[in-house]
């Protein structure tokens, strides 16, 4: 069956959405180019182009694309979790795979660089809230009984941020993330007066 000019419109975008994500992994901000990324995607200049004019566009749309694949499955795990399952552990650590892969490498360059592009950071502050926004949403379901989502979770978020950047110079490790997310897992059993359980 032929697919449709729409089908065919999609498949290129996530073609060159996967393509950029990768290069932008690879070699950073600096180093991706829309000529690298149409060679990899298999596709022309002009058809990158013609679904992303500039480099910037394409690239935060290529983040964005793999955060809202990682917070589907982040939710998708968590809803599906044990309902005799340690919530505060789980959630902890299912976060936390979200900082230890190549989405946080990608996502953190796009910030690095918006620092001196103001368009740039228009489009990273806007994915950056609409990431909060779905965090947010995700704590209210699974911690019901605890205060609403504030400081506390800006503080979940300043510290899996300041571990993954730590971490991100290969071969170097200044701190070992297993036991301060031990500890900060007992610390967030404190503030919210015991393991809750998801409803």
């Amino acid at each position: 069956m032929r697919r449709t000019q729409d089908e065919r419109r999609r498949e290129t975008r996530k073609v060159l959405l996967d393509a950029a994500f990768d290069a932008l992994v690879e070699f950073g901000f600096r180093g991706t180019t829309t000529s690298e990324v149409a060679h990899r995607a298999g596709v022309s200049i002009g058809a990158l182009l013609h679904h992303f004019p500039t480099k910037s566009q394409l690239l935060t749309a290529a983040v964005s694309h793999a955060f809202d694949r990682r917070i589907e499955e982040y939710q998708e795990s968590m809803m599906g979790l044990d309902p005799s399952a340690d919530t505060v552990d789980a959630a902890v650590d299912m976060l936390w795979s979200m900082y230890s892969r190549p989405t946080f490498l990608a996502w953190n360059e796009l910030w690095t660089a918006a620092r001196t592009d103001p368009d740039l950071a228009t489009a990273v502050v806007a994915m950056d809230r609409d990431f909060l926004s779905a965090s947010e949403y995700a704590y209210a379901t699974l911690f019901p009984a605890a205060p609403p989502a504030g400081a506390g979770l800006h503080l979940v978020y300043s510290l899996m941020t300041g571990l993954a950047v730590a971490g991100s110079l290969p071969g170097h490790q200044p701190y070992d993330t297993d036991t301060v997310l031990t500890t900060f897992k007992s610390m967030l059993r404190t503030a919210l007066a015991g393991p809750l359980e998801a409803s």
